[in-house]
């Protein structure tokens, strides 16, 4: 019950059909930390200090991690009429492109063209997701 009443406090939910709302779906600090975990992992596979195997075929697609599963289930379910949610879930989209290429390149022209790959366009990638799952967050809660 203390979820529901919790949910009271934000103007976002009045009047909205929150049938299977769950603590997570505003729980943007928990998708901000999921989608921050990829620079750990990615970062790993390059240096070699990881036992993960990355194909960049499975890394590209955006509805395999968790935050896409999110996205794509109860995201789009409470969010989808929000151009900030739409925009943050083609951010999401291309930031699983860039993560794919760094795999791609790593495997192709090996670990120090990876990581100028992942300073640069992976990182603005990401930087934008993370902007996203911000904004939405300040609208939800405001």
């Amino acid at each position: 019950m203390a979820f529901f009443d919790f949910l009271r406090r934000f103007s976002f939910f009045r009047g909205r059909n929150t049938e299977g709302l769950r603590e997570e779906d505003v729980d943007f600090q928990k998708w901000i930390n999921a989608h921050r975990e990829w620079r750990r992992r990615l970062t790993g596979y390059i240096d070699g200090t990881s036992e993960e195997t990355l194909d960049e075929n499975v890394v590209c697609r955006d509805d395999r991690c968790d935050l896409g599963k999110w996205i794509n289930g109860n995201g789009t379910k409470f969010y989808a009429e929000l151009p900030v949610f739409q925009q943050m879930r083609r951010n999401h989209s291309e930031f699983h492109v860039s993560a794919g290429q760094v795999v791609k390149v790593y495997k192709a022209s090996g670990r120090q063209a990876a990581r100028k790959m992942l300073h640069a366009d992976f990182d603005l990638c990401s930087l934008r997701v993370v902007v996203g799952l911000e904004s939405l967050e300040r609208q939800v809660k405001q």
